[in-house]
């Protein structure tokens, strides 16, 4: 892939996160990090523009729906506690 020289300037804290990682270079970690937040922005975008059609076409949630949620969203958004669980 064509490259492209910049300046960037990195937190102390990222470059020893990204060294003790082991990433094969500072550039190509930062290109993935970068690269996946990219995605996961425009995802997040995608989505609440399927959201607002979905509002348009068929009206906002109810407000019982719309706290239940919220609720779940809460609920998805705590750690696991049962990771490494079989």
């Amino acid at each position: 892939m064509k490259k492209r020289r910049v300046t960037l300037n990195l937190d102390e804290d990222v470059v020893e996160a990204l060294e003790s990682l082991g990433a094969r270079s500072l550039s190509s970690a930062a290109n993935d990090a970068l690269r996946q937040a990219v995605a996961t922005e425009a995802h997040r975008a995608a989505l609440a523009r399927w959201l607002d059609e979905l509002d348009a076409a068929h009206g906002p949630a109810a407000p019982e729906d719309a706290r239940a949620i919220d609720s779940l969203l809460d609920e998805l958004a705590q750690p696991s506690t049962d990771a490494g669980v079989a």
